[in-house]
């Protein structure tokens, strides 16, 4: 009896650490493209220096800060409503969520799964964005809004007394480029897709962390970084494998 209970302790033992190497296994598939390792397309020392491209931001001084500051006190008017809490969730972004946010506009659930090739995109033109405006937020070194008058933002968990990297915007340069990456892959849906683009910028003044002038430059900047690419091989290949791949679950 004693040697039947072992051998069945043993099967037990057994039983289990192959059901949990098949979650194991079972979890890393349902990961499917979300759990591989990206890299964006070209480094900081190959990207384009912006700050030799746009102007200074404006100075507390200036009359074009005005506009910075009204804009400033429209977002904080918002912050209690709809257009608000919006601004709040367009400050995770990912590829996932840039890729839930441009769904209702183009007509089409995209989603990591269905759409890899789509997602792999977003997630490099995402981590070229921070290579590409890494030197022009390192030189301008401008506080945020909520460092400059001292009052909280509607993303508390992202704040951060010593992160002056207010300008150029790069939650802006980064849902501008995936922008303009989806407008050509579809461009029937240029307007909304640019629409919701903006908007994305726009959330940024909202909730606090940027003025409207780091979010205007954001897009100039994004702009040039979108040029830039297109003398990029694997860009190239990544855009053609993302717009096979959209044209062949077009409905």
């Amino acid at each position: 009896m004693r040697d039947l209970t072992l051998m069945n302790s043993k099967h037990m033992k057994t039983f289990y650490l192959s059901a949990a190497a098949l979650l194991l296994s079972l979890n890393l598939f349902a990961q499917g493209v979300k759990s591989e390792k990206f890299t964006p397309f070209y480094t900081k020392d190959e990207a384009p220096h912006m700050e030799r491209v746009i102007p200074n931001p404006p100075e507390l001084t200036d009359a074009q800060f005005f506009y910075d500051w009204t804009q400033y006190q429209w977002g904080k008017s918002i912050r209690e409503t709809e257009r608000g809490q919006l601004a709040v969730a367009d400050a995770g972004i990912n590829a996932e969520y840039f890729m839930k946010r441009f769904s209702p506009v183009v007509g089409r659930e995209l989603t990591p799964d269905e759409y890899p090739h789509l997602y792999r995109l977003f997630s490099r033109l995402h981590l070229t964005e921070q290579q590409a405006g890494a030197s022009a937020k390192a030189y301008f070194h401008r506080v945020r809004p909520y460092q400059q008058y001292k009052e909280p933002t509607s993303v508390p968990r992202h704040e951060n007394p010593t992160d002056f990297t207010s300008y150029p915007s790069g939650h802006t340069h980064a849902s501008w480029l995936v922008g303009l990456a989806l407008t050509a892959i579809d461009p029937a849906h240029t307007e909304d897709i640019m629409k919701v683009a903006y908007e994305l910028g726009q959330s940024r003044v909202i909730v606090g962390f940027h003025y409207q002038s780091d979010v205007d430059m954001g897009r100039v900047v994004s702009s040039i970084t979108f040029a830039r690419l297109q003398s990029e091989p694997e860009f190239q290949k990544m855009m053609e494998k993302a717009r096979k791949e959209y044209e062949k679950k077009r409905k």
